[in-house]
């Protein structure tokens, strides 16, 4: 738990920080060129602090303390940007998917008609678009972070084993990320929309920021759920201490 509430304090601070900066790339006007590129090295810093925060705090989950994790980080920024492209081609697929889909639900029908005997499929064009939801919010970012995870831990050879796979699509990690992406992410953001009926006065800033506390919280303590539950904790013998290996059979007798 004390590991948890560290990298939930972490993902924290780095959010508000991205959230600085992305503030400032909406208030930097585009009116010239320096602005165009001011805008654009903005947007280079954001990803880049990004990075830093989401790497940083994979190595907080695996138990590393705060200075080597910070000084760890920028080093897996290739790997962080090939982990964003991986959720960015899954996005693609899934919304060509989705495209596709209401584009020929008429075949679709017809083809389950003619080979299943399924004549009616309103159900099955229900689900699709929770499945739609479930891939590009939960299984596509839980695979792209365990791989982050499996290489800023163990290198190319984390990468080409099967673990960092077998964490992403286990029954619990999906179960977990399942149920925090509902209850950690979901819910907390209809709060956003809620606008109760508050006189003019100090009560109604302060209720709006208690909501946006409240869903910066949850945020961050799912995204450190997601993070625990990709990243392999490494246990090694505290420092000054010595392993003593068990004794053999030959060397028992």
């Amino acid at each position: 738990m004390i590991r948890l509430l560290r990298v939930m304090l972490w993902l924290s601070a780095g959010a508000v920080a991205v959230a600085g900066l992305y503030w400032a790339f909406l208030n930097t006007p585009e009116s010239n060129t320096l602005m165009l590129a001011a805008s654009a090295l903005l947007t280079l810093i954001t990803m880049l602090v990004a990075g830093v925060v989401v790497n940083s705090g994979i190595h907080l989950a695996a138990g590393d303390a705060f200075a080597p994790s910070i000084r760890r980080a920028p080093g897996g920024l290739p790997w962080f940007a090939a982990a964003l492209a991986i959720v960015a081609l899954g996005w693609w697929a899934v919304l060509r998917g989705d495209a596709w889909v209401a584009a020929h639900q008429g075949e679709i029908s017809a083809w389950f008609i003619a080979n299943v005997g399924w004549s009616d499929l309103s159900r099955l064009f229900w689900a699709h678009p929770w499945i739609s939801r479930w891939l590009r919010w939960i299984a596509i970012p839980l695979t792209a972070l365990s791989l982050l995870a499996a290489w800023l831990r163990h290198g190319a050879g984390g990468v080409r084993q099967v673990r960092w796979w077998r964490r992403a699509w286990s029954i619990r990690a999906i179960a977990v990320s399942s149920l925090v992406f509902v209850l950690l992410f979901a819910l907390p953001l209809q709060l956003l929309d809620w606008r109760p009926a508050m006189p003019p006065n100090w009560l109604e800033p302060t209720v709006a920021a208690a909501r946006l506390a409240v869903v910066a919280i949850c945020g961050a303590l799912g995204a450190a759920i997601l993070l625990s539950l990709v990243t392999q904790a490494e246990v090694t013998p505290a420092e000054g201490t010595s392993v003593t290996p068990a004794p053999t059979a030959e060397g028992a007798r």
